[in-house]
């Protein structure tokens, strides 16, 4: 019988050998694991095999089993410094990592990457004890004394692996019977605590977050009143280096190149940005252009809340406008995510602005077209190979740069990360203020538990420590607080495939200011004023239409509770709805599913998300539910999943909603109600 690599595969990529169970627990040193993008096999009995065909991307990412050396930047083909015990523990890491390819849930390169990673603190544990790898597996005493050894972070990958190994046959795919571990307890509980204490990227506070977006857009009319200059003296100096390398005088460029910024008049704004061009002015230019990616990048990040690995590699055609109801323009970036998809890129788009989020691809393509004229290229539209050019080419494309890139059909993406620390430092300080008591006052607010006074990053004085995952949690954390998009809608724009990891980003925003009622003068002419005035008043009605005389069972912890009160006969009275509501005390919003009685913002259900599948099916005490309302919204839902694309991310999370809503429905259909029959023909 032959087994394939679950490994998925991306465009021409050609995958590892099938494996023919038929010749032994173990694969021949010559059976082929992987292959290159080019197709160029890789044997097992390799100490090192290049999964970057396999990555999303075709990032560079090597599997090594040269387990003594800590740092995998610094592994080399060296075979100087291995022993034949070194080799014998080599052959059992890489016999488990077969385990994983062909017998292990599909997991992504990057995944196998850090489980390898765990493997080699196992095998460095049986070195030190002079022992082998099978030792520490098969007995009970030395696979406890390795667990209590490792650093907390490899801890779950650990548990993984115990459990991934003891799902295996001990005779047709093991080789030998793993020990059962005493201290299996211990190990969870540490893996627990690390969880719980991992810290959250902080939102940026309010005065931090307007400066940087005000920054940027400083930053970006800077670059665009310069944009003509630097584009010539980008064009020219391809041209001129090209003619002294031909002519065999590029030794003479660097003089030649300091010409072309003087004559452009660049050199004040090199200057400005931290950059020196007497020495080296051609890299100084590259360097000065990978900047201005790195900018159009983290404008991006501020007005999408995408993944920095997103923005990376979106393509060079990423910008969708599209024309929605009443002739409203929506700006859509289109690129691909592969988080929560085992390392598969799965197409999909982000909301922006066209004043904000599009103006920095324009600004960015006008640069990136610069490159691909460098390489002959002209960037297609075609979804299959679009991806194929980035909207940020890496500056190695250059020609007078060190070219460590490969003449690869697929154009690598630039980092858009600087690396000259007087280059980074100048940067921070244009776009983020110094932090100041305020300012760790209100992450105070926001996350009361955390010890942000003695977190030194975040030291009074100290720069911001920017990070672009911080501004996606800002996003959440402040879209949930204005109380104007829902939870299901914030999902879907961080591209979350649950709906509590887009509660957990949000985590806080009870507490932080309100953006609208923080600006009087603006909040003053607001239609929210009116709004808030009538709000009391509408409450109640709603409150005694819906509640008091419902005439239909009512279910979830309030709806519960009327009930209750109803068959008693402890109605109350519409003053004494008026006179809670007014002293804070009720709340009533009408939803789709019923109602919802909590008083002040909820922590489950936010701002416009029209349907709390959540509320229903945790059974949330201040849900009042309706059996009429859940058989209407699960039509409604039904019907929409009908124009949603089929096995996309967004089909997903709406059948997610709509299997809870079912589950739901079937709690509280009563038999005596008249719409018992209807919904159980359907849904059961």
């Amino acid at each position: 019988m032959k087994i394939e690599a679950r490994i998925e595969l991306h465009g021409a990529a050609q995958g590892p050998d099938p494996w023919d169970e038929n010749r032994g627990i173990c694969l021949p040193l010559d059976h082929v694991i992987c292959r290159d993008v080019d197709g160029t096999p890789h044997t097992v009995g390799e100490f090192v095999w290049p999964l970057t065909a396999y990555t999303a991307h075709q990032t560079r990412l090597l599997l090594h089993f040269f387990y003594w050396k800590q740092k995998a930047n610094k592994v080399t083909t060296s075979m100087a410094d291995t022993t034949a015990e070194r080799e014998a523990r080599s052959r059992e890491l890489q016999f488990l990592m077969t385990r994983q390819i062909y017998y292990g849930n599909e997991t992504s390169p990057r995944t196998l990457y850090m489980k390898l990673y765990v493997l080699h603190y196992v095998a460095r544990f049986a070195e030190a004890r002079s022992c082998t790898v099978r030792d520490v597996l098969t007995q009970t005493a030395l696979l406890d004394a390795c667990g209590a050894s490792l650093p907390n972070q490899s801890l779950q990958i650990w548990i993984t692996w115990i459990a991934f190994l003891r799902q295996l046959n001990p005779e047709t795919q093991l080789g030998f019977t793993l020990a059962i571990p005493k201290r299996k307890k211990d190990l969870e509980l540490r893996a627990k605590e690390y969880r719980d204490n991992l810290r959250q990227h902080a939102p940026l506070p309010t005065r931090i977050y307007a400066a940087l977006i005000n920054n940027l857009s400083a930053e970006l009319d800077d670059i665009e009143a310069h944009k003509p200059q630097l584009l010539a003296v980008l064009r020219e100096a391809v041209t001129a280096y090209r003619q002294a390398k031909a002519a065999e005088t590029a030794h003479g460029i660097s003089t030649g190149g300091r010409g072309l910024i003087e004559k452009h008049d660049l050199a004040a704004y090199l200057e400005r940005r931290g950059y020196n061009s007497e020495s080296y002015p051609l890299r100084t230019l590259a360097r000065a252009v990978g900047e201005i990616f790195h900018l159009c990048k983290l404008q991006i990040h501020v007005f999408s809340g995408m993944r920095d690995a997103e923005a990376r590699h979106l393509p060079y055609h990423c910008m969708v406008p599209e024309e929605g109801f009443h002739g409203r323009k929506h700006c859509l970036i289109a690129g691909a995510t592969t988080k929560f998809n085992k390392g598969r890129r799965l197409r999909t788009k982000w909301v922006t602005t066209e004043r904000d989020g599009f103006r920095a691809i324009r600004l960015a393509k006008d640069f990136a077209a610069a490159f691909y004229d460098v390489l002959g290229v002209t960037p297609s539209e075609a979804d299959d190979l679009k991806d194929d050019q980035p909207l940020f080419p890496s500056t190695e494309y250059l020609p007078w740069m060190r070219q460590r890139v490969l003449p690869e059909q697929r154009i690598v993406a630039g980092g858009t990360k600087l690396s000259h620390k007087d280059v980074v430092d100048s940067l921070l300080s244009r776009l983020c203020p110094l932090i100041e008591e305020e300012d760790i006052a209100e992450l105070e607010e926001i996350d009361p538990f955390r010890a942000w006074r003695e977190e030194p990053e975040f030291a009074v004085g100290q720069r911001w420590p920017l990070t672009t995952h911080q501004l996606r949690r800002s996003l959440a954390v402040y879209a949930n607080a204005s109380g104007l998009v829902r939870i299901s809608s914030l999902r879907r724009q961080l591209q979350h495939i649950t709906r509590e990891m887009a509660m957990y980003y949000g985590r806080g925003s009870t507490f932080c200011k309100n953006f609208i009622a923080d600006d009087l003068d603006g909040y003053k002419k607001h239609v929210a004023v009116a709004w808030q005035d009538g709000a009391e008043e509408a409450e109640m009605l709603a409150f005694v239409r819906d509640v008091l005389n419902s005439p239909e069972p009512m279910f979830g912890g309030a709806g519960a509770f009327y009930e209750r009160q109803s068959e008693r006969g402890e109605v109350m009275s519409r003053e004494e709805v008026a006179k809670q509501i007014k002293a804070g005390l009720l709340a009533y919003r009408e939803g789709p599913l019923g109602g919802c009685t909590r008083p002040g913002v909820c922590e489950t259900r936010k701002g416009l998300n029209l349907i709390d599948t959540v509320c229903a099916a945790d059974g949330c005490k201040h849900l009042i539910g309706k059996h009429s309302k859940i058989v209407q919204t699960i039509r409604l839902k039904r019907a929409a999943m009908t124009h949603i694309t089929p096995g996309s991310i967004t089909e997903a999370m709406e059948r997610e909603e709509l299997e809870a809503l079912e589950r739901v429905e079937r709690e509280w259909r009563t038999p005596e109600g008249p719409e018992a029959a209807t919904a159980g023909d359907g849904y059961a």
